[in-house]
């Protein structure tokens, strides 16, 4: 099959017209039938059939789409990464993160990248957003990495940090004074927490449902910021990692004893294992794995 055979049937597949996919793809329809009817018998298979006047694609035809898009995407992108390799233009890594470390590990990491002269002509693309969102746009190749609480097989992972969660209360809060907490003196105070799917809210209901204790939720809430904005207003404790917002008089921001060991999250660095990467997002990458990676 050749790279045309694919085009076309991209199109095609879009369109489900010849006439208006020749049009677009500037062949005759002529040309375009005898394509498709070529790939099809390099096939063995049907991709499209016609009723009347319309056509659709088969199952076959379905099957092989996506194979099809991700195959031209592919070279769409490599022709991109050598386009600005022969232009010296900024070649551009796609990093993305979540909120609760855009102020301590990101500007960090990217000073120290930095420091290095051979990689001034990279520039960093940045997406912000929950940690699964992220880690699924690695997996759609719209991020060459991402940080990210998530593991899967189609993943290449390491461990960049272990982050600890803190018990966040309002300042006039009995357990306020407190230099550490333990489960058992908030575990039934009204909570605060992060909605479905975000990972803390996964992790602190495992942590309930393994003490054998229901949260008393008072509120479902979107970003860390926004638990503490209800914090402040003292309608309940939240447990939270470390984020620029807590730096209010109105709110206390109190460690979890050490015995307490599941109030702690694992921060990965992921890409994906089957995806070319841009030697921009190499270097990076192997910036980030060699000066953060910590043991299993």
């Amino acid at each position: 099959m050749t790279l045309l055979q694919l085009q076309y049937f991209q199109v095609l597949a879009r369109v489900l017209h010849y006439t208006r996919a020749a049009e677009e793809l500037h062949i005759s329809q002529p040309s375009l039938s005898y394509s498709i009817s070529e790939l099809e018998k390099e096939l063995r298979v049907k991709l499209f059939e016609k009723e009347n006047r319309k056509i659709s694609l088969t199952a076959y035809g379905e099957q092989f789409l996506p194979y099809v898009q991700r195959s031209l995407a592919l070279l769409d992108e490599g022709a991109a990464v050598l386009e600005q390799m022969a232009g010296n233009l900024p070649q551009v890594a796609k990093l993305g993160y979540f909120h609760s470390i855009s102020a301590s590990l990101i500007p960090a990491l990217v000073e120290g990248f930095y420091r290095e002269e051979d990689n001034r002509s990279i520039r960093f693309q940045f997406t912000e957003g929950p940690s699964f969102d992220i880690f699924n746009q690695v997996k759609a190749g719209e991020l060459d990495m991402a940080f990210g609480m998530h593991r899967d097989d189609w993943a290449e992972s390491v461990i960049i940090m272990r982050q600890p969660l803190y018990l966040a209360v309002p300042s006039d809060h009995p357990l306020a004074a407190r230099h550490s907490v333990t489960f058992d003196d908030f575990a039934r105070e009204p909570q605060v927490m992060l909605d479905k799917p975000s990972s803390l809210r996964t992790q602190m209901d495992r942590i309930f449902a393994q003490r054998g204790a229901v949260p008393n939720v008072v509120f479902e809430v979107r970003e860390c910021n926004a638990a503490l904005q209800y914090v402040a207003l003292k309608f309940g404790v939240s447990v939270l990692p470390q984020v620029p917002a807590m730096d209010t008089e109105k709110v206390s921001i109190i460690p979890i004893s050490d015995q307490d060991k599941e109030f702690v999250r694992t921060v990965y660095l992921s890409w994906s294992r089957s995806r070319p990467m841009s030697p921009a997002a190499q270097r990076v990458r192997d910036y980030i794995v060699e000066h953060y990676s910590i043991p299993e």
